[in-house]
């Protein structure tokens, strides 16, 4: 019975003793070696190449601003500079610079530090559409129940209905009366006072019972909250 010989797959192009195969095999192995040494190359200079210089982010300002000028977040932008330990008193975030003045003239790519701004008032708490407003207290022993944060009911201390209404405390004061005998009681509440949010309405009352000798109002509060 005849044996059956099966066609045999084709050999690739470059293999072979032709010249042509032999040429293409020549050419694969320079291609080959081509690679190994851009390789090699790119590993060493991998290597050798120093890390890039340390930066930190600072908060600058994104425009000239005035003195006095209250910082919205398009007034300023985070940049880096070089260096692993930023300027002394910058701040790396807008958050904490959103909301404060500046005390003087900033020029545009200036980095902000803390010592550029307006230091911290109660007035600075206060929501949109109110008024910080420092009121006498009648009864400045009160203010050891009083704290900013809290909130409270505000009465005139000569009676009557309430004139405002879980008002936000911004802060108290209790100055202490300059005498050679030291601090007494009575006279020694006076000037005692409070710094509330109000609404300008709420403040119109307030004002409204102003007392016939000229003095300002004095308030009662009571904590609500």
């Amino acid at each position: 019975m005849p044996r059956i010989r099966l066609p045999l797959p084709p050999r690739p192009a470059f293999l072979g003793p032709s010249r042509r195969a032999r040429w293409r095999r020549r050419v694969l192995r320079r291609a080959v070696a081509g690679a190994s040494v851009a390789t090699a190359a790119l590993l060493l200079v991998g290597v050798v190449r120093p890390p890039p210089p340390a930066t930190s982010p600072v908060v600058v300002a994104a425009r000239a601003l005035e003195a006095g000028a209250l910082l919205e977040p398009t007034d300023l932008r985070v940049d880096r500079v070089p260096g692993s330990s930023p300027p002394p008193a910058s701040v790396a975030r807008l958050g904490p610079l959103i909301g404060r003045r500046v005390g003087s003239a900033v020029v545009a790519g200036e980095t902000l530090t803390t010592t550029r701004l307006v230091p911290r008032s109660p007035a600075d708490g206060a929501p949109r559409g109110t008024v910080a407003a420092r009121l006498l207290v009648a009864d400045g022993r009160s203010l050891d129940l009083v704290s900013a944060g809290r909130r409270v009911t505000v009465y005139a201390d000569t009676g009557g209905p309430a004139l405002a209404h879980d008002v936000l405390v911004l802060g108290t004061d209790t100055p202490e009366p300059m005498s050679f005998a030291g601090s007494f009681p009575g006279p020694g509440d006076v000037g005692a006072g409070i710094v509330l949010a109000l609404e300008p309405t709420e403040l119109d009352r307030v004002f409204a019972g102003q007392r016939p000798e000229g003095g300002p109002p004095r308030v009662l509060t009571v904590v609500t909250g």
